[in-house]
């Protein structure tokens, strides 16, 4: 693999600056089950505080959103009642977002891959693989039929309406269910936030984002906690979590060692992305890079386009009707 400038810069400032103190893929073939240290009550729930017979803990409470692939990391610190708001009030916030993305990169949730569908079109899991249909009078004038080519999707293909900081608690979420609990103190402000025992208004809160074309090329999907080890004003957790094509960067607010930024500075979040593993290399293409602000509180649609690689096509020829009776 070769690096360019900019992924050896991000080596550098990571390797200076922070160290890795969660990692794990998201199928690890087993269930690996995050436990807090019990007291003599046993367990403990991290978002509401109680334990049984106050709360029950019967479900099972996935770490990472499980539609995020997530097939085995489960936090056993997650009560029935948590569970539930958690995934009501955030997460499905954060997988409207996705819109027809999930589909068309084939992430396995709950219920298998999900269908995405409205007037124009349909993509969804049919008995030999991914199957697109679309409603558009011109659709021949977008395909070649004399050997590879770009396709691009040519109707609209909006996500649902979505709430922006929802969808970035939900990924918060994730953050403090995977923190060790040495640093549970780290995010409990957090906590709290999501949990609407504290009020705070943010004015931004950015979320790195990269896109990496090609069939899975996350695999398995992974997640990283990355804690900072220097003295530098840069935010003390960041969480990345990887999936299909899609990889996600954020840190968790108001940790009690940011506390600079509650005094008035602004925040170096103008920093390198977390370095990718693919180089210059990867054959399927370039990944590319973006910032999201999602502190915004009202719903908004996400406008979205996407292409695939095609290597040949064949149109089928449809039998004249029978005017046999």
């Amino acid at each position: 693999m070769t690096l360019s400038k900019t992924q050896l810069e991000a080596v550098a400032f990571y390797d200076q600056h922070y160290q890795v103190i969660f990692d794990s893929s998201l199928n690890e073939g087993r269930p690996v089950k995050l436990s807090d240290p019990e007291d003599e009550k046993g367990r403990i729930c991290r978002f509401c505080g109680l334990g049984k017979p106050e709360v029950t803990f019967k479900n099972v409470a996935h770490a990472v959103p499980e539609f995020l692939a997530n097939k085995s990391l489960v936090s056993m610190n997650e009560c029935d009642t948590c569970n539930e708001f958690l995934a009501h009030k955030y997460e499905d916030d954060l997988a409207k977002w996705f819109g027809p993305m999930r589909s068309v990169s084939q992430m396995k949730g709950k219920k298998g891959v999900p269908t995405y569908k409205n007037e124009n079109v349909r993509i969804g899991m049919g008995s030999k693989g991914l199957e697109i249909g679309i409603v558009t009078e011109d659709l021949e004038s977008h395909l070649k039929f004399d050997g590879p080519f770009t396709f691009t999707m040519p109707v609209a293909t909006p996500s649902q309406p979505f709430v922006p900081i929802n969808a970035a608690k939900a990924l918060i979420k994730t953050a403090c269910s995977l923190c060790p609990p040495e640093l549970l103190n780290e995010c409990k402000p957090a906590i709290d936030w999501l949990m609407e025992r504290a009020l705070a208004n943010m004015s931004m809160f950015p979320v790195l984002f990269a896109f990496t074309p090609g069939p899975m090329p996350y695999g398995d999907g992974k997640v990283l906690l990355l804690k900072r080890k220097s003295h530098d004003e840069y935010p003390f957790i960041w969480c990345i979590i990887a999936t299909a094509n899609y990889r996600f960067q954020f840190f968790v607010p108001f940790c009690p060692s940011d506390a600079w930024m509650m005094k008035g500075k602004s925040a170096q979040l103008n920093m390198h992305h977390f370095p990718d593993v693919f180089g210059d290399k990867w054959p399927h293409g370039k990944t590319c890079f973006g910032n999201f602000d999602w502190s915004g509180k009202e719903p908004i649609v996400k406008e979205q386009s996407f292409s695939f690689h095609v290597e040949s096509i064949k149109k089928n020829e449809i039998p004249p009707a029978s005017n046999s009776k």
